[in-house]
């Protein structure tokens, strides 16, 4: 597997989640091992790290989230995810049901940390993606796709094919994605064919067994896993390829 050939993006989500995730990213993308990084807002990202980001070649994208209240505590302690998808899933859809998380709430909440980012980082995001995929959710794709044309942001992590269905959350990802294309495609914006999130196969090399070459990919990983960083860190140095 080779990032060229293979048309393979590789994205490190959640920088300033926590100082794990931003040390393990910088790591990865001063070795040129990532090429786009995914911002979240956080009065955490410190002045250096601002500038180490735009010093780089990587593409900077706006990671939107809901956990605002969660990322002071987690500069200083591990991330430990105790739902389940399914789990999640009901929660999300009960805070929705009940106003707290609307479409109107969130699209504020968004528009809020993308006029943060720009403050920062002196420029709107090379892309944009959110924490745990809620952008797909139509509701909410509605609002991220007014607020690109707003900020003029031209690349949404997407994909404008269906990836292979690994896990429950691909398969969700994959139901959303149909509901949702004629939408995305209308709006011009940028994507890969793929999206496929490292976590959901744990395989470099059934990726590129089950994918044309031909064909765009954007694999996501999550650093601040021991296994993820260590697998990315090793990528290009032999071929995965059995």
């Amino acid at each position: 597997m080779n990032r060229e050939s293979d048309k393979i993006i590789i994205s490190a989500d959640d920088f300033g989640i926590s100082r794990l995730a931003s040390e393990n990213i910088m790591k990865l993308v001063n070795q040129g091992k990532v090429d786009r990084v995914e911002v979240m807002m956080s009065k955490n990202i410190t002045p250096s790290q601002v500038e180490a980001l735009l010093a780089s070649n990587v593409k900077i994208d706006i990671h939107l989230h809901l956990v605002k209240d969660e990322l002071d505590y987690w500069q200083e302690h591990a991330r430990k995810i105790e739902d389940g998808a399914v789990v999640r899933g009901i929660k999300f859809i009960l805070k929705y049901t009940v106003g707290i998380t609307s479409a109107k709430n969130i699209e504020k909440e968004w528009q809020r940390q993308i006029e943060e980012f720009v403050k920062i980082f002196g420029k709107a995001p090379d892309g944009a993606s959110s924490h745990e995929h809620i952008h797909f959710f139509p509701p909410y794709l509605g609002c991220l796709l007014e607020l690109c044309r707003k900020f003029e942001i031209n690349y949404v992590r997407f994909g404008t094919a269906s990836a292979k269905d690994y896990s429950s959350i691909s398969k969700i990802l994959n139901w959303l994605r149909k509901k949702s294309l004629k939408k995305f495609t209308q709006t011009g914006l940028c994507s890969t064919d793929y999206l496929i999130s490292y976590d959901w196969v744990n395989d470099l090399n059934l990726i590129s067994r089950q994918y044309s070459k031909d064909l765009s990919k954007e694999i996501v990983f999550h650093l601040e896993k021991d296994h993820e960083f260590n697998v990315l860190a090793d990528f290009e140095k032999h071929s995965f390829i059995k």
